[in-house]
């Protein structure tokens, strides 16, 4: 394909748009990975149909996206797939698709291949060494076949990173996963970050991470960011890890500066429906219905997305209530304090409660 330079948006908009969208395509997927907070498996009842996905697609060109990044479930189960990529790449700059690896065979590669130097990232779900990954994800092989797709597609020329969610029962495994990340796939990119307590994974006490573990993963994660800059990866953690402590320079490029959900970030699900994260899996923060309302009308709502654009530090509860830096930091990811104490503001991880600043 060709590279095309996105349109420019030609809607005014109240707000600047969102820099980077995530749409979960389908639920419908062919694993059913313990940790999974979609709980996915089958479509929804109410999924866009192609005519209602590729009016979604102008739409976000409209409203000035410049990254989406198709999700799921498993977008590559969706028949439409090559086609929503296609509209996307004529008007955004960067268009990702996560991939749990299991359908990246030879036609499939093909077909991606196509998208090289276009604009186009996969991103390949990893959870550890072959034994660790196919045992969360419930299939054998799962690991050979991801990392072969991922291989081949590099090979073709297309971006390859590598997303790994972490929990209890795998992140013994990350150290040996960082070499296999750094020696033999070597993406260019690799993120690591936390298992949150929504669908399946809500199932699994034996999941959730104590504190002492998660103190070892952030570590884990500063050491390996650090001795990625000296490699091919770029390395970085997720925006449920942190905040604000000895180690958020060596977590991630930018300090971090409070969850972006509703402000620089939008979800979007399967049917349409709007969130400002889709991490966020509680309904109580679906914002609206892009087929019924039209996702500029709701993005630009002067009452939207509330518990970020209209926040306030009496929304903090916890140990954040108090902290020196929760205007700032804002109570850590809003999805993982939703999983855990049910609203938003109240980070159940925070490194700086057990590490703070010295004086």
């Amino acid at each position: 394909m060709t590279p095309r330079k996105p349109r420019p948006h030609t809607t005014p908009a109240c707000r600047p748009p969102p820099e980077v969208v995530v749409w979960e395509t389908t639920l419908a997927c062919n694993m059913r990975c313990e940790h999974c907070g979609s709980t996915a498996g089958t479509c929804r009842q109410d999924e866009l149909t192609s005519a209602q996905a590729q009016k979604l697609c102008q739409e976000l060109i409209t409203l000035g996206v410049r990254r989406v990044d198709l999700s799921g479930g498993e977008t590559l189960l969706r028949p439409d797939w090559p086609a929503l990529v296609e509209t996307l790449l004529g008007g955004v700059a960067h268009v990702g698709l996560l991939t749990n690896g299991w359908t990246l065979n030879d036609t499939t590669v093909a077909a991606l291949a196509r998208y090289a130097n276009t604009g186009f990232h996969l991103f390949i779900s990893l959870d550890g060494t072959a034994s660790v990954h196919d045992a969360i994800r419930g299939r054998p092989d799962s690991f050979t076949r991801a990392t072969a797709g991922a291989k081949a597609l590099k090979a073709a020329g297309v971006p390859i990173a590598v997303i790994t969610s972490v929990s209890a029962a795998n992140f013994h495994a990350m150290p040996a996963l960082r070499e296999q990340i750094f020696n033999d796939l070597i993406p260019y990119a690799w993120q690591l970050q936390l298992v949150c307590p929504y669908g399946r994974a809500a199932t699994h006490d034996d999941y959730r991470m104590t504190k002492a573990q998660y103190g070892e993963l952030l570590r884990f994660v500063a050491a390996t960011r650090n001795q990625g800059l000296f490699t091919r990866t770029r390395v970085a953690a997720g925006d449920c890890m942190g905040y604000r402590s000895s180690l958020d320079a060596d977590l991630r490029p930018e300090p971090w500066q409070g969850c972006q959900a509703g402000l620089q970030v939008m979800g979007l699900q399967s049917n349409g429906n709007v969130k400002g994260c889709l991490s966020i899996i509680d309904d109580r923060f679906i914002e609206g219905n892009a087929v019924t309302e039209g996702l500029a009308k709701i993005w630009n709502k002067t009452d939207g997305f509330a518990y970020t654009r209209s926040f306030s530090q009496a929304q903090l509860g916890g140990a954040c209530a108090d902290c020196p830096e929760g205007g700032i930091c804002r109570g850590g990811c809003n999805s993982n304090a939703i999983a855990v104490h049910g609203q938003p503001g109240y980070a159940p991880y925070c490194y700086r409660t057990f590490d703070p600043p010295q004086r």
